[in-house]
């Protein structure tokens, strides 16, 4: 009777710590894609007004978060010597910068072209700080939501057949710079990492033949 019970007992226990292996297994993270250039046109092609269009453009030559962007005023876009400025504050629709840090971002001639003919074309009359405002609707001048933003992109998405998200500009921007050369802690400031481990094992989405490539590049160095 007694060695039955203790029998019965190392099943109970043996199926627990079974149990308990499982549950410590963890799933693999699933890491996010990167867009190709050519997606990316895409995308802002398929965008409907010349504001969707320079809030792709944004994202993808900044890595600037949606919340950054969002919170986004005039006054942060220094045209003149062509330098955005991530400012931590939170704006009426509760877009904000993850980061307490302000940080300035360096742009393109370009990007300073397609935000003057935002201006000029879309927002037009319509008084607001903010950079990203509704341009039509009651709530005209408004600054736009994130559920806004996830609603239109979806339908980019669903449309061009190019799943994306605002996030994955930011993952394509690091993998582009580190594929160009840049050191991860140049990195690492322009994205508002805190830690540069954060910009090297989640933002860096290199493969094999960036690894090739850059051997290649280090051979032509020696000679």
């Amino acid at each position: 009777m007694a060695a039955r019970v203790i029998n019965r007992f190392c099943i109970i226990l043996a199926k627990k710590n079974n149990k308990r292996n499982i549950l410590k297994i963890k799933e693999p993270k699933r890491i996010p894609n990167t867009l190709i250039p050519e997606q990316v046109k895409a995308l802002v092609a398929a965008s409907g007004n010349k504001r969707d269009k320079f809030l792709i453009c944004v994202l993808y030559e900044t890595g600037m978060r949606i919340g950054e962007a969002l919170g986004l005023r005039h006054e942060d876009i220094h045209s003149w010597n062509k330098v955005i400025q991530v400012i931590p504050r939170r704006n009426e629709k509760r877009a904000r910068a993850k980061s307490n840090e302000q940080r300035s971002i360096d742009i393109s001639s370009e990007l300073i072209q397609l935000y003057t003919d935002y201006v000029v074309y879309d927002f037009d009359e319509i008084d607001s700080n903010y950079v990203f405002v509704n341009i039509w609707s009651e709530n005209i001048g408004s600054p736009l939501t994130y559920s806004t933003i996830y609603t239109k992109f979806r339908r980019i998405a669903k449309k061009q057949g190019i799943p994306f998200s605002p996030h994955i500009f930011r993952h394509t921007h690091a993998t582009e710079l580190l594929r160009s050369g840049w050191d991860a802690s140049y990195v690492q400031k322009r994205l508002g990492h805190k830690d540069i481990q954060t910009t090297i094992s989640i933002y860096a989405h290199l493969n094999s033949q960036d690894l090739k490539q850059a051997f290649q590049n280090f051979q032509k160095d020696k000679q």
